[in-house]
């Protein structure tokens, strides 16, 4: 799996190479720990085949590839 961030002006890099679901959020948290940012919630769901995860920024996300939808949500209950 290969987890990115996607900054204000929609550029994208490569932050963490999950080997495991449980790994995602770990990934994202320490991210926004490291950028001295605060969430105070998740949201995730499917957009053009990738899952997309929005922490509470208006123009910042986090991307998943490399697993559909469907994998995500049945590992993550």
């Amino acid at each position: 799996m290969t987890l990115i961030f996607q900054n204000s002006r929609h550029e994208e890099r490569v932050i963490a190479n999950p080997s495991k679901v449980e790994e995602v959020s770990k990934e994202i948290q320490k991210f926004i720990d490291d950028h001295n940012f605060k969430s105070y919630y998740t949201r995730v769901w499917e957009e053009n085949g990738r899952i997309k995860f929005d922490v509470g920024s208006y123009t910042e996300f986090f991307y998943l590839e490399g697993i559909t939808f469907e994998e995500y949500q049945k590992a993550v209950q």
